[in-house]
């Protein structure tokens, strides 16, 4: 386990889970509370962590669609997309945007 460390509120908050499970709160910067052994708001950190982290991840994926639909277009490429194997997915996630966008193409 790695820890987190985390703010909310525009910086106001910030989470810090160490290593070793030790969980305390800042406010403004300054030590504020520890809450360790509080799991609910190492949770939501650990939650909020994740969250932030898979946006980002597809914030990027997005600018990699972008690019590669673009080479498509000005390429004129035709069948299989093959910018899809780029994208930064699970299998289960690139089987399920593939069969999508197939069952689409079938119906145009």
């Amino acid at each position: 386990m790695s820890g987190v460390n985390i703010s909310i509120c525009d910086g106001k908050y910030t989470v810090i889970q160490a290593p070793t499970g030790t969980t305390r709160v800042l406010r403004y910067g300054e030590e504020w509370r520890d809450v360790t052994g509080d799991n609910v708001i190492g949770g939501l950190a650990w939650e909020l962590q994740e969250a932030r982290d898979r946006i980002k991840m597809l914030e990027e994926a997005g600018d990699v669609i972008k690019a590669s639909l673009q080479r498509s277009l000005n390429s004129n490429e035709q069948g299989e997309c093959k910018w899809l194997a780029e994208l930064p997915m699970t299998d289960a996630e690139f089987a399920v945007f593939t069969t999508a966008f197939k069952a689409k193409e079938a119906k145009l």
